[in-house]
């Protein structure tokens, strides 16, 4: 995708004693992991540009909630939350009555212990419907199967149509995407029991044809959708959380897919996330990765779908998912990572060139598990949002300063400097030009008004000179 916050899948680990991420060993008894920690409200830990936020605040969502998406679900405008619960087997939707403030969250049953949700609109209705991954722990052969719940339009929706993906006892993350270029949208799974990724192929009306599976890396426990190559045909990215590794699978162009190449990552990456990291218009991976190693994983592209060795940065203890999203407005994507162990949001801020360049802790609820991002509150900055294993999903606001281009077209040079340096902008070049606008007026600026950068970002401006004397 360049996986958008909508389609983001996160899920849980399959053994019991784990509390992080699908594979990501924090256990409960490593009360250490909590204690410097549980002190923390927003540290930055190095100087420089990074994000901040306020204080996470809290809302009810289902038991043992472990993925979490962000979209707009009952077509109002505003980013509403979905999460995947996966004790009960149930979908909590919690619809945004703006501001960032959400409404008390409505369950619908997803199927047997779904680990992932993404959102997209499956039957081009114009409504954004929900997708989970789900796993039956029922009968001597227990069974897999992708369900899908067809939005209404006003927030609400229809039973669940289940699609199988056969027998197993593993988890399924989940993916939307178009996969084979006819304008649908189609769903790809990781198969953590199978090794292998399934893609589900749009049959036209929002329905799922059979599946088609295709081998990746050991124990992939995320999937991701992007141009890997940059040929226009959306390929996939599964994070392999014992192979240490990530899988790479090239689309044909019809929705098939070339056998995979493996890339090394940090151990147990339990979450994958594709973005331009360094600015050179080639698409890069990041993992999560667990084992106590509470760090990332950068691999640059090179253009091609081939991908440079990782390099790692620190995050905070368990880190259980990632999102690849500009959280500080400086067009450059930085890294945020929800630590089941910390009870954090870690923030990596990106020097431009794909490494980072300052690093932001932020608390959480309990055991944060999934990352989301969008702008919740319709400022203008990108918000995130996680699923806890307090049975929560906490939201943090951006509250980064930024410079929000103000207009000042026509205004006199002094009160276009004041109005700049209200909006935390400053001049940059400053030109002067005949003009029949009144002279020492701003004639024109650059950029336009309504950009957004960072704190202190430099706005161009042309003054006039009065009319030419002729």
């Amino acid at each position: 995708m360049l996986r958008p916050s909508t389609l983001v899948p996160h899920g849980l680990g399959r053994r019991m004693d784990w509390t992080g991420r699908r594979g990501v060993r924090c256990f409960v008894l490593l009360l250490a992991c909590g204690g410097a920690a549980l002190m923390l409200g927003v540290h930055a830990l190095l100087a420089g540009s990074g994000p901040s936020f306020a204080a996470a605040k809290s809302y009810a969502a289902g038991p043992d909630p472990v993925s979490v998406a962000i979209g707009d679900l009952n077509g109002d405008g505003k980013l509403d939350v979905a999460t995947a619960n996966a004790t009960p087997g149930t979908l909590s939707v919690l619809l945004n009555g703006g501001n960032a403030s959400f409404g008390s969250k409505v369950d619908y049953e997803s199927g047997s212990r779904p680990v992932s949700v993404a959102i997209g609109d499956l039957n081009a209705d114009g409504k954004a419907d929900l997708v989970t991954g789900n796993m039956s722990t029922l009968g001597r052969f227990p069974s897999q199967d992708v369900a899908v719940l067809f939005n209404r339009g006003d927030g609400t929706f229809a039973d669940r149509v289940e699609y199988p993906i056969g027998l197993g006892h593993g988890e399924l993350s989940v993916a939307i995407g178009d996969l084979n270029g006819d304008g649908r949208l189609d769903v790809a799974v990781a198969d953590d029991s199978h090794s292998s990724v399934s893609v589900l192929l749009n049959s036209g009306n929002g329905g799922l044809q059979d599946h088609v599976d295709y081998a990746v890396g050991f124990l992939p426990l995320s999937i991701a959708i992007g141009d890997l190559n940059g040929d226009g045909k959306a390929d996939l990215a599964t994070a392999n959380t014992f192979g240490s590794s990530v899988s790479v699978l090239l689309n044909t162009g019809d929705g098939t897919f070339r056998p995979k190449v493996d890339y090394a990552t940090g151990p147990n990456p339990p979450d994958v996330a594709i973005g331009d990291l360094n600015g050179d218009g080639k698409v890069d991976l990041a993992t999560a990765n667990g084992n106590d190693a509470n760090t990332v994983s950068v691999l640059i592209g090179r253009g091609d779908g081939s991908f440079s060795a990782k390099v790692d940065a620190g995050v905070g203890r368990g880190p259980a998912s990632i999102a690849i999203v500009d959280l500080n407005g400086d067009h450059k994507p930085d890294l945020a990572t929800a630590n089941a162990g910390a009870n954090t949001v870690t923030a990596l801020s990106n020097r431009g060139d794909g490494h980072v360049q300052s690093r932001t802790d932020v608390r959480t609820g309990s055991q944060p598990r999934g990352i989301a991002f969008g702008d919740l509150n319709g400022d203008g900055r990108p918000d995130l949002a996680t699923a806890d294993g307090a049975n929560t999903v906490s939201v943090l606001v951006n509250k980064t300063v930024s410079c929000k281009v103000p207009k000042v077209t026509k205004k006199a040079l002094p009160a276009a400097k004041r109005a700049l340096a209200r909006a935390h902008c400053r001049v940059g070049t400053l030109r002067r030009t005949s003009s029949t606008i009144k002279r020492g007026r701003v004639v024109s600026q650059a950029p336009k008004p309504g950009t957004l950068m960072p704190a202190g970002g430099r706005v161009n401006l042309v003054v006039s000179r009065g009319r030419r004397r002729s």
